[in-house]
């Protein structure tokens, strides 16, 4: 498998790019890869591909882009051909390994399919899109779009439903996000290796049918996450 992390694990410890970045710019010899999450469009427009946090994310084996949220994309003026551009103008700069959105981010695909980046459609918990959280619905929508899929394994276990029943998608699962939540309903984004025994042993029997995917720390962590992030390594890496 390989190991990446998200800029997820610093909100809202730093809310800069180029300071969350820069952070996990530390662990670049510990892991293989790097997700920059923007949650807004604007965050996505207003980044520079060509900046201190390029040169800092090019230290990593690999780097991929978490797309704006449906909520956010909703709200915002800013026209879906902007944000694809934008897209590919970090790729020209910063080659993108895969594209992570959620399934009420577009009306249409086609856009999505015709930018040649490679999207990762990821299972949802919650609001409108909460008709994307099971292994059945997330199998037709990859058949329809043609995408890969991002595995949420706190998204699965919101709703109670074991993150391992999602391996009948196979290798179609290119991405996990690595994170847990510890009751049926809530969202806590927690660190796997902090969270209970039975979250925990949840989490690795879905990760053991997954070593062919990246598996991405996406944990969140109001103070300082560098400890929890070398746990978190450790316990992947046992797996």
């Amino acid at each position: 498998m390989q190991i990446g992390i998200s800029t997820g694990v610093c909100f809202p410890f730093l809310k800069g790019k180029l300071q969350q970045v820069k952070l996990l710019s530390e662990f670049r010899e510990m892991v293989d890869g790097l997700e920059i999450i923007f949650p807004r469009p604007l965050d996505l427009v207003n980044f520079n591909p060509k900046g201190r946090a390029r040169a800092l994310a090019k230290q990593f084996g690999f780097v991929t882009i978490h797309y704006p949220f449906p909520k956010h994309v909703r709200l915002s003026a800013l026209p879906e051909k902007r944000l694809l551009a934008k897209l590919g103008a970090i790729d020209r700069e910063l080659p993108i390994k895969h594209v992570v959105l959620h399934p009420g981010s577009a009306k249409s695909w086609k856009p999505f399919k015709e930018s040649g980046l490679v999207f990762l459609l990821e299972n949802q918990r919650y609001g409108k899109n909460r008709r994307w959280r099971t292994p059945i619905s997330m199998k037709a929508l990859l058949d329809e779009t043609g995408f890969g899929m991002c595995l949420d394994l706190n998204h699965a276990m919101g709703w109670g439903i074991k993150p391992e029943k999602f391996l009948l998608l196979g290798k179609r699962i290119r991405q996990v996000h690595v994170n847990a939540t510890e009751a049926f309903g809530s969202e806590s984004h927690r660190f796997v290796s902090e969270s209970s025994p039975k979250a925990a042993g949840l989490a690795k029997n879905a990760l053991s049918g997954l070593k062919h995917a990246v598996w991405m720390i996406e944990a969140k962590s109001p103070v300082s996450p560098r400890r929890k992030i070398e746990r978190e390594i450790a316990f992947l890496e046992s797996i």
